[in-house]
């Protein structure tokens, strides 16, 4: 009974870790880069999460992050939610063509309002629900095979590696934030689960290469496959909608439950609001005024605001005083721009220099003060 419910808790990390982010961004990455854009996401995307358990180690570790960092992870939560809210709307002007309009403007808040119904389902039974939903996607998968001819790249394949620090800054970190790998690890009876999660969350990220080519309409050959992919993306979003939901407004109490539902609604509100600002993208599927660029921007919070927080304040354990806010959010101001060319321009070596200052930043504090994590 103790194997099942560690596999079950890894299965709970699987899928609550794929976000419309490993869902999509390997498509991105391997249009732009080939194979290599698919490792510079996958290989510190699954060594940086899995990590989190043999990091933190206790159930007890775990509570003390929560209580003192609380605040961080309910906004990750919010922020994550949203994210999934902007997607499923830019999918629906993808897909759903002649009707898109209608759909995608409402089709986010169905979804929500699923996940929050969700929300409400007992601690015991969301392991159980993560394994028929994890079962569910390997078998779609399957279905999507074989693999696709994966594109040569139109980039140059040295801009991946300098992606590289960015990327893995952002999944070696974010994790700490992440409301729902607490709750793995405070409920799972090993931290083994989060080295079940290494293997089921990559073959869940090798699932998204097997729909490299059904990333845009006129690709799908068979609506059985269509189908498919569509409850894949679907039912994963709902999921980690419906976890970050619960385990955000947990962490929460008193008035802050009432300021985590108004901002969610409003955060959702507003991404929804950006995935139709520029009408998204036309039925025939080429991206229009940067819809897909919309879409990058997110990775300033998983990149640079979530992975930054962690590094300036909970590696060192430095308070959060208004000045060492503001000193974190001048920093986060001037990384914009760098972040704006070096991810979506032509220069990514620019991405590197805000890891550098954050990390610089984090390791003069922490050689005045023992870490927390």
């Amino acid at each position: 009974m103790r194997a099942l419910k560690t596999v079950g808790w890894g299965l709970y990390l699987s899928c609550s870790w794929t976000w419309c982010i490993g869902m999509f961004l390997p498509i991105i990455l391997m249009h732009r880069y080939g194979w290599i854009g698919f490792f510079i996401f996958s290989v510190p995307n699954v060594i940086g999460c899995a990590a989190f358990g043999y990091v933190v180690k206790t159930p007890e570790r775990s509570k003390a992050l929560v209580e003192k960092y609380k605040t961080a992870i309910a906004l990750f939560a919010i922020v994550t939610i949203a994210f999934h809210a902007f997607f499923i709307a830019m999918i629906s002007l993808v897909y759903l063509n002649d009707y898109s309009y209608l759909l995608s403007a409402w089709l986010p808040f169905c979804v929500l309002a699923i996940g929050i119904f969700l929300a409400f389902l007992p601690t015991r039974y969301w392991p159980i629900l993560a394994s028929i939903l994890w079962l569910f996607s390997v078998i779609a998968g399957i279905s999507f095979l074989p693999l696709n001819i994966v594109p040569q790249g139109n980039l140059p394949w040295q801009d991946a590696l300098w992606l590289l620090p960015i990327t893995t800054f952002g999944f070696f970190l974010c994790p700490y934030l992440d409301p729902t790998f607490h709750k793995a690890l405070q409920c799972s009876p090993s931290k083994h689960s989060f080295g079940v999660f290494g293997v089921a969350f990559m073959v869940m990220i090798g699932i998204t290469t097997t729909y490299i080519d059904l990333g845009l309409p006129g690709y799908v050959s068979a609506l059985t496959i269509g189908t498919l992919l569509g409850l894949h993306l679907a039912l994963q979003s709902i999921f980690t909608i419906g976890a970050h939901i619960r385990e955000g407004i947990l962490i929460e109490t008193g008035k802050r439950k009432t300021a985590f539902i108004a901002l969610l609604a409003f955060s959702s509100l507003v991404a929804v609001a950006i995935a139709h600002r520029f009408g998204g993208v036309s039925p025939s599927g080429n991206w229009l005024h940067g819809s897909q660029d919309d879409y990058l921007r997110f990775f300033v919070f998983y990149g640079l605001i979530f992975p930054g927080l962690v590094a300036a304040f909970m590696l060192t354990g430095r308070a959060c005083t208004p000045l060492r806010i503001s000193l974190f959010a001048l920093v986060a101001l001037l990384s914009l721009p760098l972040l704006e060319v070096g991810y979506i321009g032509s220069q990514a070596w620019l991405s590197v220099l805000p890891v550098v200052v954050l990390l610089m930043w984090a390791f003069a504090d922490r050689t005045k003060t023992s870490t927390q994590i």
